[in-house]
């Protein structure tokens, strides 16, 4: 058998009181206090706040991953799945010649902290 007998919600118990013909507990329930400060360190954890993304180093050092004239004429998008680069690219030209220096980008982007991540990059018309 259990040590404690089973703890009702508020509502269950007001509930049976109401049908025994008892008075219901209408007292403010007590909850437990948090500090804040726990509170705000779990969220800035959760949502990375405060740490820099490989997204932003990416943003950052764009010109010296894909090159000066190519910088102009593309944008990171976003990364998937930890390992795959979106590139939004302004023309089939400049998309074809990103494709060929696939392996060069992807070598560049080794050189940034975790950017040994992306294993694949994809481009986009945009």
């Amino acid at each position: 058998m259990a040590d404690k007998p089973y703890q009702f919600s508020r509502q269950a118990e007001n509930l049976i009181a109401n049908l025994r013909g008892v008075p219901e507990d209408f007292s403010p329930i007590v909850r437990e206090t948090v500090n804040l400060d726990v509170v705000f360190d779990k969220i800035l954890r959760k949502y990375k706040i405060g740490v820099e993304s490989l997204e932003d180093q990416i943003r950052e050092k764009w010109i010296q991953i894909v090159g000066p004239a190519n910088s102009i004429h593309c944008n990171p998008i976003r990364i998937e799945n930890n390992s795959v680069l979106f590139i939004a690219v302004s023309n089939p030209i400049i998309r074809q010649e990103l494709q060929f220096n696939q392996a060069i980008i992807l070598r560049n982007l080794a050189c940034i902290e975790n950017g040994n991540q992306i294993r694949r990059i994809v481009f986009r018309s945009g």
